[in-house]
């Protein structure tokens, strides 16, 4: 900062030299020339338009909005600009080729990380500058942003003092970030669970077939008294007998026509070195009030089942959401075995215990019926 000391005397014979000063500081100010870009828009040749469509362009660079960077013109260094904003011309130019779509067209956001131009002067009538493109593509599924793939590319070059065809080198590497992206979805759609574009919930009715201590719970393999081979000295126990039933379930995700299939497989079984009987105990009606234990699990199974059939599984979290209903399921299985044996006194009220055949097989017939 420069100061000049007047008197009263000498201001007014000093102003004239005073504002051509205060004009050369403002000079000085002035702001870097601009040099405009349009990009001049095209039909990208796409083999994939029907798969996505560009939803919007979205930019994180840290330059302005407008802006690409610094050029050099005439030896001047020059912004280099272009309106209105860089996202909204590259939205124009990108999805003037990718309008074509259907119900199941991935909506797509492409990331702008850095679309930008640097150059210098390194010798008389010499400019050295350098073109970067980095773009990533994601969509966002159930209000979650999922990255699908990121291209990236830069241009080196020498130039002459004088104009440039910036637009033409841009333009050739934003085509090409199209058609990085046209490709990827080529290769992935209908296999990559990153584009699966909803759930299908399938259930494979598999015949497990009886295999060491396990059985297998099939309508028409009922419980025998050789299938409880546990120890049946229960000090203090004052059962007669008891079965150990349980289930569990397997499960598998594929891609299939553009939505995640998870398979699913229900096992139901009795563990036999976990079931006993006293010797004296060991008849038809004890035998048939453990049966019902089993047949009641089954029916456990099947409402879990019906549950996940009923159920809004998303595909970031259906994972978590089976197993939460599935541990449901299991409190729900230890509280109806409660209920059975609470009402039936362990199968020592006979007319409880007539009231709970008569309902169990009417659920277990349903539940085979026609097969």
């Amino acid at each position: 900062m420069a100061f000049i000391l007047i008197n009263n005397r000498n201001w007014l014979r000093l102003l004239p030299l005073l504002l051509l000063f205060l004009v050369q500081i403002a000079g000085k100010a002035q702001s870097v020339p601009t040099a405009n870009l349009q990009f001049q828009k095209e039909k990208i040749a796409l083999a994939n338009t029907r798969s996505y469509y560009v939803l919007d362009v979205i930019d994180k660079r840290k330059l302005k909005p407008n802006e690409l960077g610094e050029i050099n013109l005439l030896g001047k260094p020059n912004n280099l600009v272009i309106q209105p904003t860089l996202a909204r011309a590259l939205y124009d130019f990108w999805s003037g080729s990718t309008r074509v779509r259907n119900e199941l067209s991935v909506p797509l956001e492409i990331i702008l990380e850095d679309v930008s131009v640097s150059e210098k002067r390194i010798a008389p009538n010499k400019i050295a500058g350098e073109l970067k493109v980095r773009v990533s593509f994601q969509w966002t599924r159930s209000m979650e942003p999922l990255h699908l793939t990121t291209y990236q590319s830069a241009s080196t070059y020498t130039r002459p003092e004088g104009s440039y065809d910036h637009e033409v080198v841009f333009r050739r590497m934003l085509t090409g970030a199209i058609k990085h992206f046209d490709s990827w979805i080529g290769q992935n759609d209908g296999k990559n669970p990153l584009l699966a574009r909803g759930v299908k919930l399938v259930f494979d009715e598999v015949d497990y077939a009886e295999k060491g201590d396990t059985v297998f719970y099939k309508p028409s393999r009922k419980l025998t008294w050789e299938d409880f081979q546990g120890s049946y000295n229960r000090p203090g126990s004052k059962y007669s007998a008891a079965v150990f039933s349980s289930l569990s379930y397997e499960g598998g995700s594929r891609m299939r026509n553009n939505l995640l299939e998870i398979r699913i497989s229900l096992k139901v079984f009795m563990v036999k070195s976990m079931s006993w009987g006293r010797p004296e105990a060991r008849n038809t009606y004890t035998l048939s009030h453990e049966q019902l234990h089993f047949d009641i699990t089954r029916i456990v199974a099947e409402r879990f089942k019906e549950k996940l059939k009923k159920m809004d599984l998303t595909i970031e979290n259906y994972d978590s959401q089976i197993q939460y209903e599935f541990l449901e399921t299991f409190r729900e299985l230890n509280t109806e075995q409660e209920a059975y044996d609470g009402q039936t006194s362990h199968g020592l009220n006979s007319t409880q215990q007539a009231e709970w055949h008569r309902k169990i097989k009417a659920e277990i017939a349903r539940i085979y019926q026609g097969t």
